[in-house]
Protein backbone atom coordinates (compact mmCIF):
# COMPACT_ATOMS: atom_id res chain seq x y z
CA UNK A 1 0.00 0.00 0.00
CA UNK A 2 1.42 3.61 -0.99
CA UNK A 3 1.52 5.86 1.96
CA UNK A 4 -1.12 8.76 1.89
CA UNK A 5 1.64 11.53 0.93
CA UNK A 6 0.24 14.32 -0.94
CA UNK A 7 -3.32 12.92 -0.39
CA UNK A 8 -4.27 14.68 3.02
CA UNK A 9 -7.93 14.85 2.83
CA UNK A 10 -10.02 12.20 3.27
CA UNK A 11 -13.50 12.02 1.63
CA UNK A 12 -16.14 9.68 0.24
CA UNK A 13 -17.48 9.19 -3.41
CA UNK A 14 -21.12 9.08 -3.72
CA UNK A 15 -23.29 8.05 -6.29
CA UNK A 16 -26.18 9.84 -7.29
CA UNK A 17 -29.68 7.80 -7.25
CA UNK A 18 -33.00 8.72 -8.63
CA UNK A 19 -36.03 6.57 -7.27
CA UNK A 20 -39.75 7.92 -8.66
CA UNK A 21 -42.74 8.05 -5.40
CA UNK A 22 -45.34 5.82 -5.90
CA UNK A 23 -48.35 8.07 -4.20
CA UNK A 24 -46.83 11.56 -5.86
CA UNK A 25 -44.91 10.37 -9.01
CA UNK A 26 -42.44 13.21 -8.15
CA UNK A 27 -38.27 12.20 -8.85
CA UNK A 28 -36.98 12.15 -5.35
CA UNK A 29 -32.72 12.48 -5.38
CA UNK A 30 -30.59 10.53 -2.70
CA UNK A 31 -27.12 9.72 -2.60
CA UNK A 32 -25.26 6.34 -2.00
CA UNK A 33 -21.93 5.38 -1.25
CA UNK A 34 -19.61 4.38 -3.97
CA UNK A 35 -16.57 4.13 -2.06
CA UNK A 36 -15.92 5.41 1.75
CA UNK A 37 -12.62 6.53 3.16
CA UNK A 38 -10.83 7.73 -0.15
CA UNK A 39 -7.80 10.06 0.31
CA UNK A 40 -7.26 13.33 -1.81
CA UNK A 41 -5.39 16.16 -3.21
CA UNK A 42 -8.32 19.28 -2.72
CA UNK A 43 -6.73 22.33 -4.35
CA UNK A 44 -9.31 25.25 -4.86
CA UNK A 45 -8.82 27.13 -8.03
CA UNK A 46 -11.20 30.01 -7.72
CA UNK A 47 -14.31 31.29 -7.07
CA UNK A 48 -17.60 33.49 -8.44
CA UNK A 49 -20.83 34.75 -7.20
CA UNK A 50 -24.23 33.76 -8.97
CA UNK A 51 -27.65 33.96 -8.87
CA UNK A 52 -29.39 31.11 -7.45
CA UNK A 53 -33.55 30.96 -6.78
CA UNK A 54 -32.76 35.09 -6.93
CA UNK A 55 -30.04 35.05 -3.81
CA UNK A 56 -26.12 35.60 -4.28
CA UNK A 57 -24.82 32.18 -4.41
CA UNK A 58 -20.67 31.98 -4.23
CA UNK A 59 -19.21 28.99 -6.42
CA UNK A 60 -15.91 27.90 -5.22
CA UNK A 61 -14.00 25.65 -7.96
CA UNK A 62 -11.93 22.93 -7.29
CA UNK A 63 -9.59 20.38 -8.97
CA UNK A 64 -9.78 17.00 -6.44
CA UNK A 65 -6.82 14.37 -7.58
CA UNK A 66 -7.50 10.70 -6.34
CA UNK A 67 -6.11 7.30 -6.97
CA UNK A 68 -6.92 5.79 -10.25
CA UNK A 69 -10.22 3.96 -9.16
CA UNK A 70 -12.76 2.75 -11.76
CA UNK A 71 -16.58 3.50 -11.75
CA UNK A 72 -16.04 6.80 -11.39
CA UNK A 73 -18.63 9.51 -13.21
CA UNK A 74 -19.39 12.95 -13.57
CA UNK A 75 -22.58 12.48 -11.68
CA UNK A 76 -20.84 11.35 -8.46
CA UNK A 77 -19.99 13.85 -5.85
CA UNK A 78 -16.80 13.97 -3.34
CA UNK A 79 -18.07 14.95 0.19
CA UNK A 80 -14.87 15.80 2.05
CA UNK A 81 -14.63 14.39 5.58
CA UNK A 82 -15.73 17.19 8.46
CA UNK A 83 -15.73 19.97 4.96
CA UNK A 84 -17.62 20.53 1.84
CA UNK A 85 -19.39 18.64 -1.03
CA UNK A 86 -17.56 18.89 -4.25
CA UNK A 87 -20.65 17.86 -7.40
CA UNK A 88 -18.17 16.15 -9.87
CA UNK A 89 -18.41 18.35 -13.46
CA UNK A 90 -16.00 16.50 -15.30
CA UNK A 91 -12.94 13.88 -14.77
CA UNK A 92 -9.67 14.35 -16.28
CA UNK A 93 -7.11 11.06 -16.16
CA UNK A 94 -3.53 11.73 -15.48
CA UNK A 95 -0.80 10.88 -17.72
CA UNK A 96 0.54 8.23 -15.86
CA UNK A 97 -1.13 4.88 -17.17
CA UNK A 98 -4.54 4.94 -14.65
CA UNK A 99 -2.33 5.98 -10.99
CA UNK A 100 -4.71 9.03 -10.42
CA UNK A 101 -7.13 11.29 -11.84
CA UNK A 102 -8.57 14.55 -11.34
CA UNK A 103 -12.22 15.47 -10.97
CA UNK A 104 -13.08 18.95 -12.17
CA UNK A 105 -15.53 20.36 -9.20
CA UNK A 106 -17.67 22.66 -7.98
CA UNK A 107 -18.94 23.83 -4.09
CA UNK A 108 -21.55 26.29 -2.55
CA UNK A 109 -24.09 25.75 -4.96
CA UNK A 110 -24.52 21.82 -4.50
CA UNK A 111 -27.41 19.76 -6.01
CA UNK A 112 -27.28 17.11 -3.14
Amino acid sequence: MQPAGKFRHVGTLQSRVETQNPSTGAIVVTWSTFEADVRADIRYLGGLETLKADAPTAIQKASIRIRYRPGVVATMRFVETGGATFDIKSISPDDTGKREIDLVCETGANNG
